[in-house]
């Protein structure tokens, strides 16, 4: 078990780490109120199953440095398993953890060598969700830390509603959890270390990299007209003075303000002009 501690907070825990117990409130939902500066001890008595605690993934002068996507339904697993391969194959990042939440769905855990603004890690988060999430809606994906929102269960951990245990995964068993997304026993603690034991953190110059390319992609998105934009919004400067659809379409093609779709389909247009002056 001190194995795991110590893999846990190499990877996720602040510098001065803050946890919140769970507690039902007036409406029987969790609340987690702040409790103190996180003890081994007080991991070790989650880890047992004895107590849940939370993390609080902002210090206290918002800082982060564990960033989380949280899957809310088991059917998503191949979305997770697209994201957790896109961040190495596409932003060249380390591997994150994938953990299986004992009630349903999936969640991914990114570490950061250093602690960053909790604005960068949400313009990351909400970057990532853009570019590689867009078709699951908001109420089954959670970024963490967003907003108010920047408490987050503490994995192995068991699950009070379902009794089952929520657990880092291996991401080749990942479609196991479909159907059953937690375990019936505790998961073997050395194991969970080993699997922790084999990630790395994203160094900071890293993250900052692939954070600007992430925006850029967004941005470059944002400025290409999507179908149909032709007929609401021209950048042509080729002016109004045309009689016939030949002088027109030539200065199109010619003008250099045109997009290139623009004035290579007006090039097509002209084809049948050329072929009869012939």
């Amino acid at each position: 078990m001190n194995e795991l501690i110590t893999e846990l907070q190499r990877l996720y825990f602040l510098p001065d780490q803050q946890w919140h117990s769970q507690q039902a409130n007036a409406d029987s939902n969790p609340a987690y109120p702040a409790e103190g500066a996180l003890t081994p001890a007080v991991v070790a008595s989650s880890l047992a199953g004895e107590q849940t605690i939370a993390l609080q993934l902002v210090s206290a002068d918002g800082m982060a440095r564990a960033m989380l996507v949280d899957f809310a339904k088991p059917g998503d697993w191949q979305q997770v398993a697209n994201l957790y391969q896109a961040v190495q194959d596409e932003l060249d990042l380390p591997a994150p953890a994938i953990s299986a939440s004992g009630q349903k769905g999936y969640r991914l855990w990114f570490s950061l060598a250093e602690p960053v603004p909790v604005a960068q890690a949400g313009s990351f988060l909400d970057a990532l969700r853009r570019k590689y999430l867009p078709d699951i809606t908001v109420v089954n994906l959670e970024l963490l830390p967003a907003g108010e929102r920047t408490v987050a269960k503490l994995v192995p951990a068991l699950h009070e509603a379902t009794g089952k245990w929520s657990a880092f995964i291996d991401p080749s068993l990942g479609a196991m959890f479909v159907d059953e997304p937690g375990l019936e026993m505790a998961p073997n603690m050395g194991r969970q270390a080993d699997l922790l034991a084999g990630l790395k953190s994203i160094k900071t110059v890293d993250f900052q990299r692939a954070l600007s390319l992430l925006q850029a992609r967004s941005e470059a998105a944002v400025s290409q007209p999507g179908p149909g934009a032709g007929h609401t919004r021209t950048l042509l400067n080729v002016g109004n003075d045309y009689s016939d659809p030949k002088s027109f379409l030539l200065a199109v093609m010619n003008d250099p303000s045109a997009s290139a779709r623009q004035r290579i389909r007006a090039a097509k247009a002209l084809q049948p002009y050329f072929v009869k002056d012939a």
